[in-house]
């Protein structure tokens, strides 16, 4: 039996296209702990986690965590190591190295402060000459950062939230920036009433911001991949499974027993 040429490029042709679907048919994804959204230690990952894992599974789509700490799992995701990252704000020149997803959740970054402390702001300057806490990764340091080098202040790196209040509740800070949330959730369940009561957040919010799912652009298919998520984010909200899941996250259905 004679082999043409036509045959061997049909037969090249669908490896290939089987190979492309393949590789489509699961995601791995860099993912960190910021309860109450996403921890390794909740039930389906937290609601952030479990939002993505849904979206891309009603597009036929399995997704693999990989918990980081988030630095570096945003740089891990950004060489091509990760297809994607969970739950991140875009920045100046994000889009250069990322695809955007449309936005998982919102959330408001506040100011945390002590009970008691005489402490009001407008702008930045504001608060530049204090001490302000920051946790490791996060993007809100560089809009801090020219504040504190204008007015004096400084700003103190920590690897957690939970380190950063627990530095705060004891005066090693005087401010320190968190999700109002995520802020809540860990005085709530980490920290004793006595101290957990010493801290409050100021009303003005820092930033009110949209948090996405990040495809690098060094995945193959990369755009391709968040038209899928984006496809599977709408079914869910359209069928209101997505409010359902967020109502489940408040009663507190995804916290560990």
């Amino acid at each position: 039996m004679r082999i043409s040429v036509i045959h061997i490029l049909i037969f090249t042709l669908c490896l290939s296209w089987g190979v492309s679907a393949h590789a489509q048919d699961a995601v791995t994804l860099t993912n960190g702990d910021w309860p109450p959204y996403v921890s390794q230690d909740f039930k389906s990952g937290g609601v952030g986690s479990l939002i993505c894992t849904t979206a891309f599974k009603l597009e036929g789509v399995n997704v693999e965590y990989t918990f980081l700490p988030w630095k570096r799992g945003y740089e891990m995701t950004k060489a091509g190591h990760y297809n994607g990252a969970v739950g991140w704000r875009k920045t100046p020149g994000g889009e250069k190295h990322f695809y955007y997803s449309d936005p998982i959740f919102m959330e408001r970054l506040v100011f945390f402060h002590r009970m008691g402390s005489s402490f009001d702001w407008k702008t930045l300057d504001d608060i530049g000459h204090l001490r302000i806490g920051a946790t490791l990764g996060y993007q809100y340091i560089e809009l801090l950062q020219g504040a504190v080098d204008k007015m004096g202040g400084s700003i103190d790196i920590a690897p957690s939230d939970e380190l950063n209040l627990q530095k705060l509740a004891e005066g090693r800070i005087d401010l320190f920036p968190c999700a109002e949330k995520v802020g809540y959730y860990l005085l709530r369940t980490r920290f004793i009433p006595g101290l957990a009561d010493l801290i409050r957040h100021h009303s003005k919010p820092i930033a009110t911001g949209e948090l996405h799912l990040l495809i690098s652009k060094k995945t193959t298919n990369g755009k391709e991949l968040i038209e899928t998520f984006n496809r599977g984010l709408k079914k869910m909200h359209d069928s209101g499974q997505y409010d359902q899941f967020m109502t489940n996250s408040l009663k507190g259905v995804y916290l560990p027993e």
